[in-house]
Parts: structure tokens; sequence; C-alpha cells
């Protein structure tokens, strides 16, 4: 009898096991060292930069439906010229004026990331308005006017991290790989996350345009779409109370979707304050070279 019950035991402590496995199958995380080299050989050798060098990351909130929104697209494109290397620009097509309206706006070009930055992290449904590194935090919005007073001042500060990033394409597997490296120039307390994102260019769609003739431009040109994430909207979890010196080399692989153009793609990293959501720094990469 006690054999049996000692049985019964063991065997409700592996349903258990084997019930708790299921669940964390069912939420499945990306973890460093997802990187293919079994396919695509040792990660690369990255040099670091020795200086500090402090970036900006541009968020620009817009929809096909808002006549406003190329104003900020402008502006957007104003800003790249200017800064060059030193900023990256993603359109993140999000919230009621994003979605599809057929037949003049047929096209679903928002993202689940997108929504949770918009509709979660900024809490509003407002558009044309920018993050500029997330200062002072995630909900913080600008109007396109003030965008180039922002990054102004983002870039003048001095970076308590530098970033790199290199990317390529993988047509045979569908793959895409991402190697990032942070090099942290200053002691830091708390946890700190790394967002990938993937940005598109080039898009021709239907877009409104207040003041244009015709408004309704048919064949508008979409630069820096925000197509999808590596990482998910928030990241994964990369540091916890870094110190000064402290370098890292984050790699993965990850599956591509047929539906986006590699030859017009992008990849932004960017690390942020678990915190608060403010970007630390960013580094991009077309992702053919």
């Amino acid at each position: 009898m006690k054999s049996n019950l000692m049985k019964l035991f063991i065997l409700g402590l592996l349903c258990c096991t084997a019930l708790v496995a299921c669940d964390e199958e069912e939420q499945p995380i990306i973890e460093s060292g997802t990187y293919r080299s079994d396919l695509y050989g040792p990660v690369p050798i990255f040099t670091p930069l020795g200086i500090p060098l402090q970036r900006v990351l541009l968020e620009d909130f817009t929809g096909h439906d808002c006549g406003n929104c190329p104003n900020g697209h402008l502006r957007a494109e104003e800003l790249s010229l200017t800064y060059e290397e030193n900023i990256a620009v993603v359109a993140i097509h999000a919230g009621s004026l994003a979605a599809p309206l057929p037949p003049e706006y047929p096209d679903d070009w928002t993202t689940s990331e997108g929504a949770y930055y918009l509709l979660t992290q900024v809490g509003q449904d407002i558009m044309p308005k920018g993050r500029i590194n997330r200062r002072p935090g995630a909900s913080t919005i600008f109007s396109p006017s003030a965008w180039a007073g922002q990054v102004a001042e983002a870039i003048a500060e001095q970076p308590s991290v530098n970033m790199q990033v290199k990317a390529d394409y993988q047509p045979t597997n569908n793959h895409w790989n991402v190697h990032v490296f942070s090099e942290w120039l200053q002691n830091a307390t708390g946890n700190y996350k790394l967002v990938v994102l993937l940005t598109e260019s080039g898009i021709v769609a239907p877009q409104l345009f207040y003041g244009n003739d015709p408004e309704y431009i048919e064949e508008y040109h979409h630069e820096h779409m925000l197509r999808s994430s590596g990482t998910g909207a928030t990241g994964l979890n990369a540091f916890t109370n870094p110190t000064a010196g402290t370098t890292d080399i984050e790699s993965y692989t990850f599956d591509w979707n047929d539906e986006w153009v590699a030859d017009s793609c992008e990849v932004i990293a960017f690390l942020t304050d678990g915190d608060n959501g403010r970007v630390l720094n960013v580094a991009k990469t077309k992702l053919v070279q």
C-alpha cells in the first residue's frame, strides 16, 4: 500500500513538472545566444570606438489617414540629412489614423510593437508626434516643430554606453542575423534592456497630405517604416548594474518575412533604462551592405 501511494506521489510530481514545462513553452522568450553559429560561423569582431559617441532615436508616430503627418516625415528626413549616422528614425504606423480604410487606404502597416509604443507607453492616440530618445521618459512626445531642438539637446549628452551593430540577410535559410556590441563608459545602476527593430524604406502606398495638391497621394513614398522587432517591443534583459569597461556582444538569428524587401531595410538597436524606458544609446546599419 505504501509503495502504491509513493508511486502516485511521484507520478503527481512528474505531472506538475510537465505542466510547468508546457507553460514555459507557451510563453517563449528570446535569449542571448540564439544566433545560428552552426549555419553562419563565429560572431563578427568589433573594435571599441574609444571615444564617447551619443546617437539619437527619433520615433515618428504616423498614419496614412493623418493629413498633417507628412510634415513630420519631412522634418524627420531633414534631421536624417543633418545628423546622418548619428540619428536613427523609426516611422511608427499606429492608432486610429493608421487603421486600414479600403478602398482609399487598403494596407495595414501597423505592428503590435507600434501599438504598444503609442497606446501603452505614450498612452495617447495622437499624431504627428515623436519621441526623442524617450526623454525624459517613455510617455513624453513632441510636435515635429520641436524635434530639431530636442535632437540637438539629446545628442549633446554624455553617453553612458557606446553601441555598434552589424547585420546580414540570409535568403537561403530565410533568416536575418543581428550582432550588437555594447561598451559601457560609466557605472550604471539598474536593469537595461536591448531592443532590435527592423525598418523598411521606399514603400509606395497612399497617404493623406493636407495642403498638397492633390491631398490624397496614391503613390506616396513611406520611409523608415517599422516592420517588426526581433526582441519584442520592450526588448530583452541585457545588463544589470553594469560597470565602466564592461563590453558585451549579443547575437541573434531571426526568421525573415517575405513581405519585406531586404535591400530597403535597416536594423536599429538600442538600450533602454528598464525603469523609465529612456533610450541610453542607439546604433543602426543597413541590412544588406
